[in-house]
């Protein structure tokens, strides 16, 4: 994790999201369970809520990956999550939670419970897969976010976050089609705007000296650049297989 902060303290419209972070964080903390910010609600954070952009697709839940030890350490954040009263289980589902408020929350189990090829098989037989191939890179990297006075939180960042869409489109790609495509869409080209225009000058100037040179691709190409960052060369194989 890094420390950097977005500071989103005096943007009155979180304030529901900062509760419900806040009500996680309050069992997680206790049971020492590292949370992160991840899925629509992150990318909202970094795109609109920090330059403006809006997406068209609005989420409506929180996302949660979680650095647990073990498959008992998350039944038992899950379970004190519920004792506490803040969230009700949502039935025929493991990893989701529906908050008070009724915001959906998903919880992404990460770490301890993982196979060796990076997925999280859940019991108690294991029917339901998830791939969490990144997760553990995101929250390496994650930043500060300050969502109210009081909230403070760690999010996935935008690097990371894309890398988690690609997996994500991977996955699920003909179950929701179009869902995580548009999300990486939305990154790669705005990614400049997204805080990253000086870095261009600073550390890829002979980019802007190539006679096709082209401000949206050199926003994507640095995505790329960040990305690698994250992971290592098993990880790098991992990705450029998919794309």
């Amino acid at each position: 994790m890094t420390t950097t902060l977005l500071d989103f303290s005096q943007r009155r419209e979180l304030a529901l999201h900062a509760r419900v972070v806040a009500d996680v964080q309050a069992v997680a903390t206790a049971l020492n369970v590292p949370t992160m910010i991840t899925g629509a609600f992150a990318r909202d954070l970094h795109i609109y809520c920090a330059h403006g952009i809006k997406p068209i697709r609005q989420t409506e839940d929180v996302d949660f990956g979680l650095a647990v030890p073990d498959w008992a350490a998350f039944a038992s954040l899950k379970q004190q999550l519920i004792d506490s009263g803040h969230f009700r289980e949502v039935p025929g589902t493991q990893q989701r939670l529906r908050h008070v408020s009724d915001m959906p929350v998903d919880l992404v189990p990460f770490g301890g419970v993982e196979t060796a090829d990076r997925q999280v098989d859940w019991p108690p037989g294991g029917e339901f897969r998830m791939n969490v191939f990144g997760f553990r890179e995101a929250i390496a990297s994650a930043l500060r976010v300050q969502l109210s006075p009081e909230v403070e939180a760690w999010v996935v960042s935008l690097p990371a976050l894309a890398l988690l869409k690609i997996v994500a489109w991977r996955d699920r790609h003909y179950l929701s089609p179009k869902k995580d495509a548009h999300d990486l869409m939305l990154i790669a080209a705005n990614y400049l705007d997204l805080g990253n225009q000086q870095r261009l000058w600073d550390e890829f100037l002979s980019w802007t000296e190539a006679s096709d040179f082209d401000t949206r691709h050199a926003g994507a190409r640095m995505l790329g650049f960040d990305i690698r960052a994250l992971i290592d060369a098993a990880g790098r194989k991992r990705v450029a297989a998919i794309i």
